[in-house]
C-alpha cells in the first residue's frame, strides 16, 4: 500500500452505475515545495465511498491506496486500451 498527505481541493458526489458499482473521487494537493503542484484523484469505491462523508476542501488528509490496472478490449473495433485507478483503502484526518 502507498501513502499520499496532502490538502483536500474536492470531494466528489457518489457515482452509481449500472452494474450497481459504487465510487467517489476525493482530490488531492499534494504539500509539497516547488513550482508544480501535485494533483492527485482517488477512488472511494462501494463501502469504502463512506469515509468521505464530513471530507470538506482544506482539510489534511493521509491517503492509503493501491494502483489497480485493467486491459480493455473495444469488442467494435479490437483496439486494446488500458486504464489505471487509484483505489483508496484508507483515509486519515490530519
Amino acid at each position: 500500500m502507498y501513502e499520499f498527505i496532502g490538502k483536500v481541493k474536492g470531494v466528489g458526489e457518489l457515482q452509481t452505475f449500472a452494474s450497481g458499482f459504487t465510487k467517489r473521487d476525493l482530490v488531492v494537493e499534494e504539500e509539497r515545495a516547488g513550482n508544480w503542484p501535485n494533483v492527485v484523484a482517488f477512488a472511494f469505491k462501494k463501502d469504502n465511498a463512506a469515509k468521505l462523508d464530513g471530507i470538506v476542501p482544506g482539510m489534511r488528509v493521509k491517503v492509503g491506496f493501491a494502483v489497480d490496472g485493467r486491459e480493455w478490449t473495444d469488442p467494435k473495433t479490437g483496439k486494446v486500451r488500458y486504464f489505471s485507478d487509484l483505489t483508496a483503502l484508507r483515509l486519515e484526518r490530519l
